[in-house]
């Protein structure tokens, strides 16, 4: 009778492994394409809200790339998933920070030299197919995330979703821009989005047990 238990245990955590390595496959080939794309236009445009969604999603296919390995791992020897694990933990939250770190500087170059960003059709769009597709992504991932016990996991769905709300920020910016000249919107954006990336950051890096 327990092995039976235990038997259907394991099928029931092989499914949710083999969905999360599905979701993530989706995220990194989703992501190559997009947050190149981004950065690229967004530099391009002197947009920094764009750029942001490009390193944001960049960020986020690393995440899901580590956590593809994570799961990989878990499949081939179960007994070492807390220690993979805690390895893709370290390393999503080390992206979060780069993200953080990178949006910080560059928003605080344009604040102070007041450039203006360009508003083109292909900035918008970038923005605009990022948090359609994004959103749903971020959602799924936080969802397995808690159902598998994945911080990691929840993590990099925070990334998907600091992609989401970084488009979002991107397109309300860039109008705002180009209807009533608030140049500093789409740099405050991307401080608002450096400030999430920060605190998730810290809430997904592994934290020491404190010794009995």
């Amino acid at each position: 009778m327990v092995g039976d238990e235990l038997a259907a245990t394991n099928l029931a955590r092989s499914k949710l492994v083999t969905a999360a390595l599905r979701l993530l496959s989706i995220s990194v080939a989703f992501g190559l394409i997009s947050g190149t794309f981004s950065v690229t236009t967004g530099l391009q445009g002197h947009s920094l809200g764009v750029f942001a969604v490009g390193l944001g999603v960049l960020a986020d296919v690393t995440g899901s790339a580590v956590l593809i390995w994570r799961f990989r791992a878990e499949r081939r020897r179960p007994v070492h998933r807390d220690i993979a694990e805690r390895r893709a933990g370290i390393a999503v939250s080390i992206a979060l920070a780069i993200v953080s770190a990178v949006l910080v500087i560059q928003c605080a170059v344009a604040l102070t030299s007041a450039s203006h960003p360009g508003t083109s059709r292909l900035s918008l769009a970038a923005a605009g197919v990022s948090l359609v597709v994004l959103t749903p992504l971020a959602h799924a991932k936080r969802r397995l995330g808690r159902r598998m016990g994945s911080r990691a996991l929840r993590g990099d769905g925070t990334l998907s979703a600091i992609g989401a709300a970084t488009s979002l920020l991107a397109l309300a910016a860039l109008v705002l821009s180009n209807t009533l000249d608030w140049w500093w919107a789409d740099r405050i954006a991307g401080l608002v989005v450096a400030g999430a990336a920060a605190a998730e950051a810290w809430h997904t890096a592994p934290k020491r047990q404190s010794s009995p």
